[in-house]
């Protein structure tokens, strides 16, 4: 009942279903919980063949399997009031995308596919953090263990689509959960990577678009882990999108996007 993998583990040491799935990531373990979970033909039952899993790469080898993506909302002023919001008396909010938007450009010279439907793709650059840990109404003294590492990602937006959605008060998934919506550079421990001091910027052909100090979050990342957990039950595997700084504008076919926070490495991609 031991299975194996790059981190061998036993199934009777986990307590959970979900920790199981999440531990566990080669096909003989897969297999494995299936069966100790459904029974002996559980892993032959699947009436399709299931969806590959998605991972991000980790500076220094490994990779991060990804379960859930949150983004945050208006989380600079400056992003707040050139969207038209009052940032100053907005708690924050959170919106989704699907956990296949995430896309590993940490090879570089990525080319991501200009989405159908749109004629304003918008870029938002921004700081993401990984979860390393499952928990729900996280204490904000036990918040910071929740944070595995960080990357520098960008929340790519059909602005047209998500304006109609504002203007009839509908949700915002066609808007910003397309298809190769939420690339991410390599992601790095969060033990080798300290928020204060830091920068973020978004590049697009070289021309630097945005620019700003991640202490201007009005929401910092521990006070996310503690806000974002009293609405859904963390787990290891779930991104999180920080918000982005004012500059946000549209990008067209053909251009370099450079997503780069000082510390970590870049998130890089060319619209195709």
């Amino acid at each position: 009942d031991t299975c194996s993998g790059r981190s061998a583990c036993t199934l009777r040491s986990h307590t959970s279903c979900r920790q199981i799935a999440m531990a566990c990531m080669s096909t003989r373990c897969t297999s494995h919980f299936l069966r100790g979970v459904f029974g002996r033909r559980a892993a032959s039952s699947l009436v399709l063949p299931a969806p590959p899993m998605v991972t991000l790469a980790v500076e220094g080898g490994d990779r991060f399997p990804v379960r859930r993506v949150y983004c945050v909302g208006r989380n600079y002023w400056d992003h707040g009031i050139e969207m038209g919001g009052d940032p100053s008396r907005e708690p924050p909010f959170f919106f989704h995308k699907p956990t296949d938007a995430a896309v590993d450009v940490s090879a570089g010279s990525v080319d991501l596919p200009f989405p159908q439907q749109t004629e304003k793709l918008a870029y938002e650059g921004e700081l993401v953090m990984a979860v390393g840990r499952e928990g729900s109404d996280v204490a904000p003294g036990d918040a910071a263990s929740f944070i595995w590492g960080y990357g520098a990602g960008v929340d790519m937006t059909r602005r047209d689509l998500q304006q109609v959605a504002k203007d009839m008060r509908r949700p915002w998934c066609a808007s910003k959960g397309f298809d190769f919506s939420g690339p991410v550079g390599a992601l790095v421990r969060a033990e080798s990577f300290d928020v204060a001091g830091k920068n973020i910027e978004l590049k697009v052909n070289g021309e630097r678009k945005q620019h700003s100090a991640l202490e201007k979050m009005i929401w910092k990342p521990e006070e996310i882990i503690v806000y974002l957990s009293g609405y859904h039950r963390l787990f290891p595997g779930d991104l999180i999108f920080t918000g982005t700084p004012a500059g946000v504008g549209q990008l067209k076919r053909g251009d370099l996007v450079e997503s780069l926070v000082e510390g970590l490495p870049p998130c890089s991609f060319v619209v195709r």
